[in-house]
């Protein structure tokens, strides 16, 4: 057994959590103190991901626009042109490296 000095906000907010999740506030404290450690992401590696994935996101925002042009051409002369299937080509590349990049992030969480 101990003791434990609060001040009144403090141990408001912890009888308010340990009420929330339907314990009592000294169940709460163990389970508190006894939890895993929260792991740290390394923010020079998240930069690194988030800057790729702005990259990926203008390059994909101009192939947008390609694809918006190619219709409109396609719609106005009833065919399809022949550069369609490069842009095509790069988006499924640019989609294969934004999952690529999705699993990244999820290892660094």
């Amino acid at each position: 057994m101990f003791s434990l000095r609060l001040t009144r906000s403090e141990y408001a907010r912890l009888r308010f959590q340990a009420r929330a999740t339907g314990v009592t506030m000294s169940r709460y404290l163990v389970a508190q103190g006894l939890r895993e450690p929260v792991e740290q992401v390394n923010p020079e590696q998240l930069r690194e991901v988030l800057g790729m994935l702005r990259a990926l996101c203008r390059q994909i925002q101009g192939e947008a626009t390609n694809i918006n042009q190619i219709a409109h051409w396609a719609n106005t002369h009833r065919r399809f042109p022949d550069e369609a299937a490069a842009i095509a080509a790069d988006l499924h590349r640019q989609v294969d490296q934004i999952c690529e990049l999705r699993a990244r992030i999820g290892e660094l969480l």
